[in-house]
């Protein structure tokens, strides 16, 4: 197989340059050739104010329009819209990754159904409970990314050792991972600015071997020049 280009569906900007800064260097490697996209929310404005239909809309046009690549998305569980389908049914689930993995499920079905296409065209991912949960994988490769943050690394490793993964790091407003990142690094944590330069330090097999649903994702789009 000559490759398999892949498009993945961002939330933020913070998404789209961990995909092009993380992702895309080491899955090239596999034959998997990702680009990041951003949903339009209003004239000239890109990411945020994802409610499903939205997304819906802009997946389905993508699969129809690009019918030999797999498209994908990056999407937090954290104050995922009410609409998403099977959310209702979610909620009641308190394993963040089971939950995560029910909603996926879902997602994919009703894609499936509106646009018509083969199941391994469609990979939805969304991220117990954010992408700030990931970068808790390694608190001592975090607080690299600015000198004054080296004082934090214990207070870091403490918070990770609360929890059996990063991606069980609760997902209230008040502890929400970059809530606790935002209080702790005061006042110079900023998401876009050192979220994806954070990752990259911590590097794509530290990010898999603490964070197994983020792990699995990657695994699927690994896997995408292997299908028969």
């Amino acid at each position: 197989m000559n490759g398999v280009e892949v498009w993945v569906i961002g939330e933020g900007q913070t998404e789209e340059a961990f995909v092009h800064r993380v992702l895309k260097p080491v899955l090239f490697n596999h034959k998997i050739f990702l680009k990041a996209q951003l949903i339009s929310t209003s004239p000239g404005t890109h990411g945020g104010a994802l409610n499903f239909d939205r997304v819906r809309r802009h997946t389905v046009r993508m699969i129809k329009e690009k019918p030999s690549a797999c498209i994908t998305t990056f999407f937090d569980l954290h104050r995922l819209h009410k609409e998403f389908p099977g959310y209702a049914e979610s909620v009641g689930e308190s394993d963040p990754v089971q939950r995560a993995q029910r909603l996926e499920s879902a997602f994919h079905a009703r894609i499936l159904q509106d646009a018509g296409c083969r199941p391994e065209q469609f990979i939805p991912h969304i991220q117990p409970y954010e992408f700030e949960g990931l970068l808790f994988s390694d608190p001592s490769a975090l607080v690299e990314v600015r000198p004054e943050w080296s004082r934090f690394v214990e207070p870091l490793a403490a918070i990770r050792q609360e929890f059996s993964t990063p991606e069980w790091i609760n997902g209230g407003d008040a502890t929400k991972p970059s809530a606790r990142l935002e209080k702790l690094l005061k006042p110079s944590y900023r998401k876009t600015l050192h979220g994806p330069p954070a990752a990259e330090r911590i590097g794509l097999d530290r990010l898999m071997a603490e964070c197994p649903h983020f792990a699995g994702w990657v695994h699927r789009l690994r896997q995408l020049t292997t299908a028969g």
